[in-house]
């Protein structure tokens, strides 16, 4: 790994970056095929992923992250979607970000999970007291640019009406000229904001060769795209815009919000595992036919050639036959037939293609769907 993407992963395992997960968990849901046959192996990140699994009752779900913050945070969402009887008090938690009673209801639910999450959220449950929406590295920088550009819930509810192409005008107005001052433009370039980005230099390198542009530019462009979609339920435009959800919708959250993802993952029987540590190690511990689905966030973009190569080598081991891997990348270049696997990872063009349609956040250029044939 080269040194400065080693720099970026210390500094970016130690620091609460994001209190929500940056893919859409609808379209992973409807494509990924997950039962109560299923076991699971996840990158946790902040967990809407992890929680949304459980309406879905699989048999089994690994969850492992280098970021401890986020991994507690998955933990916490989870044994919420599972435990709280009341729809109100879990969209209260992590829809509205707050709590009345903050330390009675997380010093709750963390009882039942492992030592180390349970001394975590004993030092960190006040986030609650406020707003959990507002925390971590990628909160504080979007509360920025809101305050830079002027934009809220007020200007995202004028766009709703508007046509996509009024709605790219009004985003160039807004961000283009903020984006066009020297300080500015030397902050969204900075390190700092690639790890409240969640974008390590590999993956930055790999965004700008296939944009054929500079980072900021193509912050300007992926908001453009974002007007492309509905932002009446779009709840990334919404975080990222007006800094919460749009309460007025049910279905403008993460789906583990939802009333009727609730019911069901309050039935759920899964045994859920959480690992601070590297993907690798857990995979190398696993044997044979131990999981039916992979869900690796954008992992893959930020490693280099062997480990990619590894990583593909370890999930054709570990998996059952038939097994689902999911994945998104910034490049439209195929990770699998750049390593010769075509045999043994087969791509559901179908399902793949509508996701990357799909898919909200419109960061990615592929939403990728494989099944392992041994």
């Amino acid at each position: 790994m080269p040194l400065r993407d080693w720099t970026f992963e210390k500094l970016f395992k130690n620091a609460f970056v994001y209190n929500i997960l940056w893919e859409d968990t609808e379209v992973d849901e409807r494509f990924l095929g997950v039962d109560e046959d299923s076991s699971v192996l996840c990158i946790s990140a902040a967990g809407c992923g992890v929680a949304n699994h459980l309406a879905r009752n699989p048999r089994r779900v690994d969850a492992v992250d280098i970021n401890p913050h986020h991994l507690a945070l998955a933990a916490l969402k989870a044994s919420a979607a599972r435990y709280l009887e009341s729809h109100e008090e879990l969209y209260s938690l992590f829809g509205l970000g707050r709590h009345p009673n903050p330390e009675r209801v997380v010093r709750r639910l963390v009882a039942p999970l492992p030592r180390w999450i349970r001394a975590y959220w004993k030092l960190r449950w006040r986030m609650f007291e406020k707003s959990m929406v507002q925390e971590g590295l990628t909160a504080q920088m979007l509360k920025g640019v809101r305050a830079i550009t002027h934009t809220d819930a007020e200007w995202l509810r004028r766009r709703i009406g508007e046509t996509v192409a009024d709605r790219k005008r009004a985003i160039e107005v807004a961000f283009g000229a903020a984006s066009e001052k020297p300080w500015i433009r030397a902050a969204l370039n900075s390190p700092l904001n690639l790890i409240a980005l969640g974008v390590n230099f590999s993956q930055r390198d790999r965004i700008l060769s296939t944009e054929q542009t500079d980072l900021v530019t193509f912050l300007i462009s992926h908001l453009k795209r974002v007007a492309e979609t509905d932002l009446e339920r779009n709840w990334f435009a919404w975080y990222a815009i007006a800094g919460h959800f749009n309460h007025d919708r049910p279905d403008a959250v993460p789906p583990y919000l939802r009333e009727c993802h609730h019911r069901e993952s309050k039935r759920a029987t899964t045994t859920i595992s959480y690992t601070n540590g590297n993907l690798f190690d857990t995979l190398r511990r696993a044997g044979p036919d131990t999981w039916t689905h992979y869900t690796l966030c954008d992992a893959v973009d930020w490693m280099p050639h062997p480990v990619q190569q590894e990583l593909l080598d370890q999930i054709v081991r570990t998996s059952k036959e038939g097994a689902r891997v999911l994945y998104r990348t910034v490049e439209d270049d195929s990770l699998v037939e750049r390593h010769g696997m075509e045999r043994h990872l087969k791509l559901d063009v179908d399902a793949s293609q509508i996701a990357s349609e799909l898919d909200r956040t419109r960061q990615y250029r592929r939403v990728n769907f494989y099944t392992v044939a041994h």
